[in-house]
């Protein structure tokens, strides 16, 4: 394993504990939790600080580059945690855009926080107005982008947008067995998800309906240009209302350094047939200090 510390491998030098690196598809961002064992006081030497840069590599498993934005000094130990957005990120602003398109306000948000980015499967729509109201970069970016039934991950200095729709639809990147003897657990809660959603700024309002169920209505703040948007914003918030439904839990021995969040797999689940075929890696935890893994898996939606 390395350790790398403002572009240093620092790992011959220290010892870890506990080093979990949460990865998430979507909803927040990825965040890193380290253990140091302290005991000589290396790491107050070391000044570590808001800010500085660190990066778990383990083979082909890696963090990327992450922000400490947490140094929490404990008996014999120092607790690190860190984030793949900088500092700035998480800063709230206010600015507005006329006829803007959704890429264009990825790319300043990048450029304004020194990161490159990346989309994938997402059109392209122009706004009439949009305004960032007193709201996180993070947030604002995260709201739009759920209202176009997509999301946003961030890895290595780097933003990546992506259509969840186009993500879910992706060939499987493996195979799972669920096997006797695998730690999982699963829920299914999808008798309790939304069959509409109806959106309205107060003046343009429209419906989403995919199926049966209750429906949830939303307010959106600032302007729709349009029915064809409110459609739009309604799928999303349709889409995220329900994305969690039906979920599964796996715990593994090994690190399944392969696969991340976002990853799409293909479960053999004979002993939990309601669960066979292709599932949305929704979340995943690497354990480096314990070689293993948690996965949570989500079904695609389907229709939306």
């Amino acid at each position: 394993m390395q350790v790398i510390y403002e572009g240093v491998d620092i790992y011959p030098e220290i010892s870890v504990g506990r080093c979990w690196h949460d990865m998430r598809a979507y909803g927040a961002m990825d965040s890193l939790q380290v253990d140091f064992g302290d005991i000589n006081g290396t790491w107050d030497k070391w000044n570590p600080k808001a800010g500085d840069t660190i990066e778990i590599k383990d083979g082909a498993a890696r963090t990327g580059k992450m922000y400490i934005a947490h140094v929490t000094p404990k008996s014999s130990q120092m607790q690190v945690t860190a984030y793949p957005a900088p500092q700035s990120m998480r800063e709230r602003r206010n600015r507005s855009w006329q006829r803007v398109r959704l890429l264009q306000l990825v790319s300043e948000i990048a450029r304004t926080n020194g990161m490159e980015w990346e989309s994938y499967g997402l059109d392209n729509p122009e706004y009439a107005y949009v305004e960032q109201d007193n709201e996180s970069d993070l947030a604002f970016l995260n709201r739009r982008l759920t209202l176009e039934s997509a999301a946003l991950i961030i890895f290595d200095g780097k933003l990546i947008a992506y259509s969840a729709p186009w993500m879910e639809s992706q060939e499987s990147n493996g195979e799972v067995e669920i096997r006797a003897g695998l730690d999982y657990t699963f829920r299914d809660d999808s008798n309790l998800a939304y069959g509409s959603c109806t959106v309205t700024d107060g003046s343009t309002t429209s419906t989403f309906t995919v199926g049966q169920g209750k429906s949830l209505n939303r307010v959106i703040q600032g302007r729709i240009s349009n029915v064809a948007e409110a459609s739009r914003f309604a799928k999303g918030l349709l889409r995220e209302a329900n994305r969690d439904a039906v979920e599964m839990t796996i715990r593994t021995d090994s690190m399944l350094r392969q696969y991340a969040a976002g990853s799409v797999l293909t479960l053999h689940a004979d002993k939990a047939a309601s669960w066979d075929g292709k599932a949305f890696v929704k979340a995943m935890r690497h354990d480096y200090y314990d070689s293993r893994c948690k996965i949570w898996l989500t079904k695609p939606l389907e229709g939306y």
